[in-house]
């Protein structure tokens, strides 16, 4: 786990046309809450934000301009334009270090799988696992050594364990799997088809023969 800086300042005008012009100087409004206390409106360099989003993961050490010391916090939510799919708005939530928090971390994949060899394809069905930690031990994310899975072969959250983290996904989904490939099974296919289309000219010979 790595910590990362993020610098903010406290925003005192709140409201949508303000927040509008907040974006179109090159500043991006979001908002820290902690439980039991009162939000604080912050305003975020764009760039700086769109850097931070882009690169960071785990705990975060937010810097505001009239706090004397970090906020330790995570990210709990991310508004992206529709369009130009800039951040318009951040949501940090504020932690106790001797609390576990719930989140959601990005799943590495190590390895190529042995299936693709034979013909396979790789689905992957997950890419972020649901956590429950201690704030000092969220990890940046979370590898899936999937080198070994063959052609039918998939892994199930029931299959992982981390060390200091529970996961909170249902132990029934699947994360990623091995299939054969769409070009490969209509080859069998065809290949079934033909030899069921061979199986019954021989019956029909047979029974010319017979008459």
């Amino acid at each position: 786990m790595s910590n990362v800086v993020l610098e903010a300042k406290k925003r005192e005008a709140l409201g949508t046309s303000n927040s509008r012009r907040f974006r179109r100087d090159g500043m991006t409004p979001g908002i820290f809450y902690h439980h039991g206390e009162d939000a604080m409106p912050l305003v975020f360099d764009s760039k700086a934000l769109t850097s931070f989003v882009n690169h960071a993961r785990g705990l975060v050490d937010l810097a505001v301009d009239s706090a004397k010391k970090p906020l330790k916090c995570v990210v709990k939510d991310i508004q992206y334009h529709p369009i130009t799919e800039e951040v318009i708005h951040i949501d940090l939530l504020g932690v106790k270090m001797g609390e576990k928090l719930q989140i959601s971390v990005p799943i590495i994949l190590d390895g190529t799988p042995a299936g693709l060899k034979q013909g396979g394809v790789l689905q992957q069905i997950l890419r972020e696992l649901n956590i429950e930690c201690l704030p000092k031990n969220i990890p940046d994310n979370l590898h899936i050594d999937i080198s070994e899975l063959g052609i039918g072969d998939s892994i199930h959250i029931s299959d992982l364990s981390f060390d200091n983290v529970e996961i909170l996904n249902d132990p029934s989904e699947a994360v990623v799997l091995v299939e054969l490939a769409k070009a490969a099974m209509s080859e069998a296919d065809e290949s079934a088809d033909d030899e069921d289309e061979a199986v019954a000219e021989d019956g029909e010979e047979t029974e010319e023969s017979a008459e």
